[in-house]
């Protein structure tokens, strides 16, 4: 009797130890990143592509009225990988490259824009395919001119000055909160939430942006005196690399096979200890 409580003790310790296993770390590889814009409000002209895809607004004061604002998403190509446990937040790691090509233009502006990342994704050497990440960017376009008698800025300083040379900076926007940006490998769930911008050095939700212009501009022509290139240059091209963040938000949950396991286990050594008492009391 005494070799079966054993045993039966045994089983119910190797369930238990079952049980914690199930919240062990995952190595997380991201690879082959994509990035396409979407539902651009109230207005906006996508262009979609690999690895830049850009969105574009307005109509354009400078280079002959053609240069639209646009915002621009390149797509890193540098996988990621990290070994990560139950609650554990990985190191920020850049998914792309965005810039805003703020040139000055009249008309409908953008307001928001949704961005999706496409990513395959690898966990402990399983490809579980390639996974959605969507985000949302608010657009703050502000006059150029500025406001007031001084022609303030809403973002700070005045149009003209040394922050704000060629008129007034706007602002972008992009929730690092993820929409069900989650994926799962067993009964372990991820989530890719946006860290924010990268600018200098600083991790920031927001992005302020400033008013580009032409500096100078010179175009050649073919012999048939047709346009055949430009050269322009322009001033202030707004980039930041927009950092991402995988997450282990919940970590396995036992088997319905471990929980049957544990709870036979613990319910017959139990019986055996009742009936122990028993033999032990008759004996008595």
């Amino acid at each position: 009797m005494q070799f079966k409580f054993k045993a039966l003790a045994a089983g119910v310790a190797l369930a238990a130890a079952s049980l914690a296993s199930t919240a062990s770390a995952g190595v997380v590889t991201i690879t082959n990143i994509q990035g396409a814009w979407s539902v651009a409000s109230p207005t906006g002209t996508i262009s979609n592509g690999s690895p830049t895809s850009t969105v574009s607004w307005g109509t354009g004061t400078e280079g002959g009225g053609y240069k639209k604002s646009s915002y621009a998403f390149t797509a890193a190509a540098a996988p990621y990988g990290e070994n990560l446990g139950n609650g554990d937040a990985g190191t920020p790691f850049k998914i792309g490259t965005f810039q805003h090509n703020n040139w000055p233009v009249t008309g409908t502006t953008l307001q928001t824009v949704t961005l999706t990342v496409k990513a395959i994704v690898n966990i402990d050497g399983h490809d579980i395919g390639l996974q959605d990440f969507i985000y949302n960017f608010t657009h703050v376009e502000t006059p150029n001119e500025g406001s007031g008698r001084w022609n303030s800025c809403q973002f700070g300083g005045t149009s003209g000055d040394s922050a704000n040379p060629y008129g007034c900076s706007d602002k972008v926007v992009v929730n690092p909160i993820s929409y069900n940006n989650t994926f799962t490998y067993g009964l372990d769930t991820y989530t890719l939430d946006i860290a924010g911008f990268l600018v200098g050095n600083t991790l920031k939700s927001d992005f302020i942006t400033k008013e580009s212009a032409v500096v100078s501009e010179k175009c050649g022509k073919d012999k048939k005196g047709k346009w055949k290139y430009c050269d322009v240059t322009h001033a202030f091209d707004n980039k930041a690399d927009i950092m991402a963040s995988v997450s282990m938000v919940s970590s396995a949950v036992p088997e319905p096979a471990t929980w049957a396991m544990m709870i036979i286990g613990f319910g017959a050594v139990g019986t055996m200890v009742r009936t122990s008492r028993r033999r032990n009391a008759l004996a008595a």
